[in-house]
C-alpha cells in the first residue's frame, strides 16, 4: 500500500475528532434526556404512588364506612324486626282487648237492662212502701208517742191494752191499725184512770198521752181547779176538805178524751173534788 496521504490522514483524524465530539455530545444530551426523562417519572412515580396511598387510604376508610353503616343497618335490620314483632303483638293484644271490650260493651248493656228493671222495681216497690208508710202514719207516731213513756204504768198499760209488745214494727202498726188507735187509747186511759188514785200520772206520762192523742186524732179533756164538778162531764174519784168552795175541782188526775171532731167525750177526766 502506497503510503497514506498526510492530509488525508489529518482530515480523517479531525473527522474522528469531531465525530467524536458528536458523540459524547450526543451521549451527553442522552444523559441529560435520560436524567431528566428519569426524574420526571420519579416524580411522576412518587405523585401517582401518594396518589395510590391516598387513594387506598379513602378507598379503607370507605370499606370502613361502608362496614360501619352496614352494621349500623345490620341492627336497624334486627331493631325494625323486633320493632314489628312488638307491633305484631300489640296489635293481636289490642284485637284480643277490642273483643274483650265488645264482650264487657255487652256485658254491661246487659247489667244496665238488668239495673232499669230493678230501678223499675224499686220504684214501684218505693211507691208501695210510701204508700204503706201514708197508710200507718198515724200508727207510727202513736206508737213513738207512747214508746216514749217506756218503764212507765201507761206504758205497760198500753201493751196490755193492745195485747203485744208496742215498738216500731210492721206488725205493731197493723195490730193498731186493725184495733183503731182511738180505740185503743180510750182504753188505756180508762185503765190508766183505775189506778192514779194510787199512782199519780207523771209529766211524761201526761206528754205521752198528748202526742198519742193528738195522732190518734182525739183530744184530752183536762179540767181547770176551780172548775165546778158536774157529773155529766167529770168523774169524781177522791175528794179533799180544803179551804175552797165546796162541789169544785181542786185537781184533774186523769184528763178524759174525746175524738178531734167529736163534741161529747169517750171517757170522762177524773177529778178530786173540795168538800165543806
Amino acid at each position: 500500500m502506497e503510503g497514506e496521504d498526510p492530509i488525508a490522514k489529518l482530515w480523517v483524524h479531525a473527522m474522528r475528532v469531531e465525530l467524536d465530539a458528536v458523540v459524547t455530545r450526543f451521549e451527553a444530551q442522552l444523559k441529560q434526556h435520560v436524567a431528566v426523562t428519569s426524574s420526571a417519572r420519579r416524580d411522576e412515580l412518587t405523585a401517582l404512588e401518594a396518589q395510590h396511598a391516598s387513594d387506598l387510604e379513602r378507598a379503607t376508610a370507605a370499606e370502613a364506612r361502608a362496614a360501619e353503616l352496614t352494621r349500623k343497618l345490620s341492627e336497624r335490620d334486627a331493631e325494625l324486626a323486633r320493632m314489628k314483632a312488638l307491633h305484631d303483638e300489640a296489635a293481636a293484644e289490642i284485637a284480643t282487648l277490642h273483643d274483650e271490650l265488645d264482650a264487657a260493651r255487652t256485658a254491661l248493656a246487659a247489667r244496665d237492662a238488668e239495673a232499669e228493671a230493678m230501678r223499675g222495681s224499686l220504684r214501684e216497690l218505693g211507691t208501695k212502701v210510701e204508700s204503706l208508710d201514708a197508710q200507718f202514719a198515724s200508727e207510727r207516731a202513736f206508737v213513738a208517742a207512747l214508746t216514749g213513756s217506756a218503764g212507765t204504768l201507761l206504758f205497760d198499760v198500753a201493751q196490755l191494752a193492745l195485747g203485744q209488745s208496742l215498738e216500731a214494727t210492721p206488725a205493731c202498726y197493723g195490730a193498731i191499725k186493725a184495733r183503731k188507735a182511738d180505740a185503743l187509747l180510750a182504753a188505756v186511759v180508762r185503765e190508766r184512770g183505775r189506778t192514779v188514785t194510787r199512782h199519780a200520772l207523771t209529766a211524761t206520762e201526761r206528754e205521752a198521752l198528748a202526742r198519742a192523742a193528738e195522732s190518734a186524732g182525739c183530744a184530752l179533756i183536762e179540767v181547770s181547779a176551780g172548775t165546778r164538778f158536774a157529773s155529766a162531764s167529770m168523774e169524781k174519784v177522791a175528794t179533799r176538805s180544803e179551804p175552797a168552795d165546796e162541789d169544785h175541782v181542786l185537781e184533774c188526775l186523769m184528763p178524759g178524751l174525746r175524738l178531734a171532731e167529736s163534741q161529747g167525750a169517750v171517757v170522762h177526766p177524773k177529778v178530786v173534788v173540795a168538800t165543806a
